[in-house]
């Protein structure tokens, strides 16, 4: 499941392409942004996978563009890989928008249905297959290489991160709780203090005593993540 932000100030547009990308891809969650500060309020809140990013904004000379807020992604950590696909009008402002934010695509307007789907589908199969395994050193100092989508659930303990799986466990060494889950897809959620979880293996919620089931595990959730956990799950 990906949370997907559109920044584009066309309401019309911006409803196009939230209304194909719900058609085409059911499970995601989708938002939308006028203005580069109304995006920048929902980085916080929310962990997006997609950026669909219009590069000119109806906006004072002192407001910032679409670039901007790309260059301001990427010097934040969680977002420093995350696919990013430019919208613009003037096909002579991609060349920078590639040299400098790396987008995985672009469109120019007019572009079709087929054209912004099969720029989405580019964009995140390129970050799937780059997710495909972590490389992690364990407390052995061996690395290990773990496939995230085989991951239930990740646990600190003092300064280890213990990561289970439904067949094994590894122990690894030097990770913070943050830097791990900096590495991680954004379908992970931190759900305690201690605890990180796969939000796509999680069996159930129990909102009365506050504890995830996953598989053979009940996970506890903190009261500080409680609301992320819950956003995540759309409840």
């Amino acid at each position: 499941m990906i949370s997907v932000l559109i920044l584009e100030d066309d309401l019309v547009q911006s409803d196009t392409i939230k209304k194909l990308l719900s058609a085409q891809y059911p499970g995601w969650r989708i938002y939308t942004a006028k203005s580069a500060r109304e995006a920048e309020m929902l980085l916080n809140p929310v962990k997006f996978g997609l950026f669909l990013l219009d590069i000119e904004l109806s906006r004072e000379e002192t407001e910032p563009d679409g670039i901007d807020f790309g260059r301001k992604i990427r010097s934040m950590p969680a977002y420093k890989h995350i696919p990013v696909i430019f919208i613009t009008g003037m096909a002579d402002k991609v060349l920078k928008a590639l040299q400098e934010i790396h987008c995985a695509s672009y469109l120019v307007k007019p572009f079709s249905p087929e054209q912004l789907i099969e720029a989405v589908a580019y964009a995140t199969e390129t970050e799937e297959e780059a997710l495909e395994e972590l490389l992690l050193k364990d407390s052995s100092g061996v690395y290990q290489r773990v496939a995230p989508g085989n991951i239930l659930y990740l646990e600190a303990c003092g300064k280890n991160i213990i990561i289970y799986t439904e067949v094994y466990k590894i122990t690894i060494a030097n990770y913070s709780v943050n830097k791990i889950q900096q590495m991680l897809p954004e379908y992970f959620i931190r759900c305690h203090r201690k605890y990180i979880i796969n939000g796509k293996k999680l069996d159930s919620y129990d909102k009365s005593t506050q504890f995830i089931h996953l598989g053979k595990s009940s996970i506890p959730v903190g009261r500080k993540h409680k609301d992320e956990l819950e956003r995540f799950l759309q409840l």
